[in-house]
């Protein structure tokens, strides 16, 4: 049997619990994103990370709508706003 996170929406909540403890300030996890990438490719193959960045598509999507329903905001409105946030922090790394 494989790691848990072998299923692609399991690692897909494993990397967004290590995001959360990295966004945090530098900790002792920092790093531990790649060494769980690292290792699934070892252990699954390059073609699972298709299948993991699907399911954190989907997953990201999932919050959006909820804090979209629940802030009584349009999902499409807040997905237009996190890109622009997204596209103008681009600029700020040039």
């Amino acid at each position: 049997m494989g790691l848990i996170y072998d299923d692609p929406r399991l690692a897909a909540l494993t990397l967004l619990r290590i995001a959360a403890e990295e966004a945090e300030g530098p900790t002792e996890l920092t790093g531990g994103m790649q060494a769980v990438l690292d290792d699934l490719v070892q252990r699954n193959g390059g073609e699972y990370l298709a299948e993991l960045a699907i399911a954190l598509a989907r997953t990201g999507f999932i919050a959006l709508d909820e804090l979209a329903r629940i802030t009584g905001n349009n999902t499409s409105d807040l997905l237009d706003a996190v890109e622009v946030d997204t596209l103008e922090g681009l600029d700020d790394g040039l």
